[in-house]
């Protein structure tokens, strides 16, 4: 048995007003066409709802029983409808990302205001964490997008590259006295150099780096976190080696030098989607601040970041 919920409320609009040619006006619809539509309400439900003579229009019986089932039926349908539209408009304003750490301290920040200006309480969720990581949360539906700096080779995933950053040496103390402005790969292999582990991009584009080279890539330490370093850095037991977006938050710190390598390794950072699907609007418009922030840190930095090798380009690593 199938009744719409239109033809209840044309019954119910007509229990009330007991007049056909209102009862259409009301509803901006021909009274031939309510008067079809009510005959067609009583042949599903095998029961005469409307006593019509020449002269009036009464409810029967069992017209009068229904039209109180009507009221409920339609009541609980609008407040389902609502609270179905009051979910889908809070979950249209939630957005997940998941990011590098220096991704998510370097360009997230000024995303996440622009969106806090442009959706009305925006519920967003940010994931930092390794490029892996980014990929899976990706993958199993838990984040929007990704922003990673080695493009995924996982068929279902597609990568927009958005900046380059290169690499930079960042000293104090004794070492910074030591360091020149500009170094290059084959000055790095004395010095006591700092790192992020092995699970990080940036250790693997700076030992794919020196294995271009034919040589290993032995770092002195190996942190896991950024402001870990940079503790470690200022008590002048080493020297860190980070992509510029990694080292921007540390460049207010008192007594710190950046370097640049001249030959040193470029990092891809973009954005990992799922190719099949549609984003919800805030995540496109989570990704075109992306691509606005990345311009904007390219025009303000362009001695270290730099633009996208080619116009949607992927990066040669693989995870």
């Amino acid at each position: 048995m199938n009744l719409p919920p239109r033809h209840l409320r044309m019954f119910l609009a007509l229990s009330e007003s007991l007049n056909f040619s209102k009862t259409a006006e009301q509803l901006f619809m021909t009274q031939p066409s309510l008067s079809k539509a009510i005959r067609d309400l009583e042949e599903t439900l095998g029961l005469p709802l409307f006593e019509r003579t020449t002269r009036s229009v009464q409810l029967t019986p069992g017209g009068k029983r229904l039209a109180a089932m009507a009221r409920t039926v339609i009541g609980e349908y609008d407040a389902g409808l609502q609270r179905m539209l009051s979910s889908a408009e809070e979950e249209a304003r939630q957005l997940a990302i998941a990011s590098l750490p220096s991704l998510a301290t370097g360009m997230l920040p000024a995303v996440c205001a622009g969106l806090e200006r442009r959706f009305a309480a925006p519920q967003i969720t940010i994931h930092d964490c390794s490029n892996n990581a980014c990929v899976q949360r990706l993958l199993h539906y838990q984040v929007d997008f990704a922003l990673a700096s080695v493009a995924p080779s996982h068929p279902e995933l597609h990568y927009e590259e958005v900046l380059r950053d290169r690499f930079v040496l960042l000293s104090c103390g004794p070492w910074r006295r030591r360091l020149a402005p500009r170094m290059r790969l084959d000055d790095l292999a004395g010095l006591p150099l700092i790192t992020m582990t092995d699970a990080s991009t940036a250790m693997r584009y700076m030992s794919a780096a020196f294995l271009q080279r034919g040589m290993e890539f032995r770092p002195k330490m190996q942190l896991d976190q950024v402001g870990t370093i940079a503790g470690f850095v200022k008590s002048g037991l080493g020297v860190a080696v980070l992509p510029y977006l990694g080292m921007m938050p540390m460049q207010s710190l008192r007594g710190l030098q950046v370097s640049e390598i001249a030959d040193g390794p470029v990092r891809s950072v973009g954005i990992v989607t799922r190719r099949l699907g549609t984003p919800t609007t805030i995540a496109q418009e989570a990704m075109a601040a992306v691509r606005a922030v990345g311009m904007d840190l390219m025009a303000r930095h362009s001695d270290w970041i730099l633009a996208p090798a080619a116009p949607a380009g992927e990066s040669s690593l693989q995870t």
